[in-house]
């Protein structure tokens, strides 16, 4: 899914301003969460208020950077997300990274880095570049407010976020109004708000709850080596060495990364034997 979601929003952008995008998107996002939770009162603390925030903050970026950076630029920048994530985690919710979930995450980020040399043919706005990176702060943040809000009802917690932050863009609208309501613009809308937006959210607060923050974000290594897969079949053109090589890497990121050290196999064998459960760490 997220594969996708980076051509569609650039695409997007051809007939609406990016605050417009993105308010429209959060708005009709947040109504369809209300309606799949059965249930339309937001769930107002401060820690839901917090990760809509960050959510609010981390999405304008990412929209406002796709403006300066092609859709491949945005998502190889959006990926230094969990070099972030970890060490947020570490100190916000005190989750403890092992060495090899560090090691995954550097490994996998090299792959990025590979793979990036084979996908970008042009350096791209500085502009650009730095807002996409301020999104990967941003994601990581609210990623971790996620998992430190695992013991609310999912559901409404994420349809909290997109009816705040849809609220948040509408007092923005009126300044920067623009759509030209083509069917391509529909479809545009209908994917990033639908499966980008609903979906992928909803899912990656589903993986949040299970495993700690460090497991979980290295996983998003594999959406770079997903688009090559995808791309390659559209087009029927085998990729290039030099993406085969950044997608092994990156391939080698996660599976390092999902290693468990010595101490966690002895504590897991300490459980299976006392049949306590702790939470993972």
């Amino acid at each position: 899914m997220a594969s996708f979601q980076y051509q569609f929003a650039k695409d997007g952008l051809k007939y609406v301003d990016p605050v417009t995008f993105m308010g429209i998107r959060y708005l009709m996002a947040g109504a369809i969460c209300f309606v799949i939770a059965k249930n339309f009162r937001p769930i107002l603390n401060r820690d839901t208020l917090l990760v809509s925030l960050f959510t609010f903050i981390s999405s304008g970026l990412w929209i406002y950077g796709l403006v300066y950076v092609s859709p491949d630029q945005s998502a190889v920048l959006s990926y230094t997300m969990p070099l972030f994530a970890i060490p947020l985690s570490m100190v916000l919710i005190k989750e403890n990274a092992s060495r090899l979930i560090w090691a995954g995450a550097i490994i996998g980020f090299l792959g990025v880095a590979v793979y990036s040399f084979a996908l970008t043919t042009s350096g791209g706005s500085v502009v650009g570049q730095a807002l996409s990176v301020g999104n990967a702060f941003f994601w990581a943040l609210y990623s971790v407010y996620m998992r430190k809000l695992r013991v609310q009802d999912p559901v409404r917690t994420v349809a909290t976020q997109f009816f705040l932050g849809g609220l948040f863009y509408l007092v923005m609208m009126p300044f920067t109004f623009y759509v030209d309501p083509t069917p391509e613009f529909f479809a545009d809308l209908g994917y990033v708000t639908v499966i980008g937006g609903v979906i992928s959210l909803l899912v990656w607060s589903a993986m949040l709850r299970l495993e700690s923050v460090g497991r979980i974000t290295t996983l998003i290594f594999a959406v770079p080596a997903t688009t090559v897969v995808i791309q390659s079949a559209l087009t029927r053109q085998f990729p290039t060495l030099l993406s085969v090589a950044g997608i092994c890497v990156m391939f080698t990121g996660i599976y390092v990364s999902r290693l468990k050290s010595g101490r966690e196999i002895v504590v897991a064998a300490d459980q299976l034997e006392t049949g306590v459960q702790t939470e993972p760490s």
